[in-house]
């Protein structure tokens, strides 16, 4: 099975794993939510339940109290005489109505309380007649005693029965609660350690992610490094070329002024002294249709012999050797001042000249001969500004012009004189920066390192490898 096939399954079962994993850990948290509230309505349900259940008690515990209270009453007025002592009586005859409605009320409910309910209404009402008829008659007589003693003892058996019946019922309310408690605690549990199971495998599985980024990281930046080495080399391996092949082309334009001058420069005078020996030898009338001839023939052999150094000049221009580099750019300048065009030269150069490397002489050279080539073919400038300062190591050349500029973005198959110069000031461990924008002109400048310019002739030799080769 092919490798990407495999990894590309991976992924996917990887990414399956993720999302069942969040769908657990959403399906766990729901749960938990659920099982939360479900436990709370139940608590409060519960003890909603015995809040009720306190306030039936408390019901019976009011008839009871209330009926005691009126017998009490009943027992001090007969004793006394005083009818002051009957108010807790006429009070509690008042409540004990109410409070009998609310008892059927709360336990009403239940068919097996309605017995219980009756007998203790009906043993209310005759224990009211009967004080009623014991206040009636102002005195109790011994049965009448004995007789409310008994509905007193069965109106409080029956309130103890019924609080009975209520105890039992709050306590299974309660081991209800309990059991549903204790269920909903164990739930809740497992839901909660499921999650913690979850929250754990979900851990591992972003530390996982983490360290697989990491690792991709760690491999991204060795495949930059990598690259970024290819790249540096594969830089490096041009540059060298082009250097290389800067250098052979100025060998070989050196090597071809050098022949031009020495072989066919002596072809040219040979020929031209030949031409002249011939001419003197031919007198009289007869000659003279040869001599025009060769005087026509002196003339192309001189224009020859310019043209040859034109070649050479341009090939390898002598004034660099023989004057300087000063002398060179001020004669480059008068040349291009009295080309086409016109064009106004500002010349800004230093007054005595220098001694340069030869290699970092010729670039200077040669990178203001392509400018001024360049601005005379393209630019149709007005004003051209040409500027050489040298300050402490560091020789600094700026050509500026007002033409028509250009766009500096870098296009195939267009600038290669803009790209030549910049590499030969690399060459030389300079800096290059070009400054245009269409109808805004161009600004040229660079800047080599020269140590020791103002050496003697003696150390030229010394300085010949300043620029790279």
């Amino acid at each position: 099975m092919p490798t990407a096939f495999l990894k590309r399954h991976n992924g996917h079962l990887a990414r399956k794993w993720h999302h069942l994993l969040l769908a657990l850990g959403g399906a766990f948290v729901v749960l938990l939510l659920a099982s939360s509230h479900w436990q709370a309505t139940a608590s409060l349900k519960a003890l909603g339940d015995l809040r009720q259940q306190a306030v039936r008690v408390e019901h019976l515990d009011s008839l009871l109290i209330q009926l005691m209270d009126a017998e009490s009453a009943v027992r001090a007025y007969l004793l006394s005489g005083n009818r002051a002592h009957l108010e807790p009586y006429d009070k509690s005859r008042a409540t004990i109505g109410t409070t009998l409605e609310d008892i059927h009320r709360d336990l009403g409910a239940l068919s097996s309380n309605d017995e219980a309910l009756a007998d203790l209404s009906g043993l209310v009402a005759i224990k009211l007649r009967s004080l009623e008829q014991a206040v009636e008659r102002g005195s109790a007589g011994e049965e009448t005693r004995i007789q409310g003693k008994r509905y007193t003892d069965r109106i409080r058996e029956r309130i103890l029965g019924l609080k009975a019946g209520l105890a039992a019922e709050a306590q299974d309310s309660f081991d209800r609660s309990t059991g549903h408690v204790e269920r909903t605690r164990w739930v809740v549990a497992i839901q909660a350690g499921a999650a913690l199971a979850l929250l754990v495998a979900l851990f591992f599985v972003v530390e996982r992610q983490f360290k697989l980024r990491e690792q991709l990281a760690a491999l991204l930046h060795s495949e930059n490094q990598r690259l970024d080495a290819l790249v540096q080399a594969r830089t490096d391996e041009l540059s060298d070329l082009a250097s290389y092949l800067t250098n052979a082309r100025e060998s070989e334009k050196a090597r071809l002024a050098r022949e031009l001058h020495d072989e066919l420069g002596a072809l040219l005078t040979a020929a031209k002294m030949e031409s002249g020996w011939i001419a003197r030898q031919l007198k009289g009338a007869a000659g003279a249709a040869s001599r025009e001839r060769l005087a026509r023939l002196d003339s192309l052999l001189d224009s020859g012999i310019a043209l040859k150094r034109r070649i050479i000049d341009g090939l390898r221009p002598p004034l660099l050797e023989e004057l300087g580099l000063i002398n060179a750019l001020r004669i480059l300048a008068q040349e291009f001042v009295e080309g086409e065009g016109n064009p106004e030269l500002q010349l800004e150069l230093p007054t005595e000249d220098l001694l340069l490397a030869p290699a970092t002489a010729l670039a200077v050279f040669r990178i203001a001969q392509e400018a001024l080539t360049n601005i005379r073919k393209h630019a149709a400038a007005r004003t051209v500004k040409l500027a050489m300062r040298v300050t402490e190591g560091r020789l600094e050349l700026a050509i500026e012009d007002d033409g028509r500029g250009f766009k500096t973005g870098w296009e195939r198959g267009r600038h290669h004189g803009l790209a030549g110069m910049k590499h030969r000031v690399l060459m030389c461990a300079g800096d290059f920066s070009l400054d245009s924008q269409p109808g805004g002109g161009t600004r040229l400048r660079i800047g080599i390192p020269v140590p020791g310019t103002a050496m003697p002739a003696s150390g030229q030799a010394e300085q010949g490898e300043a620029c790279r080769t």
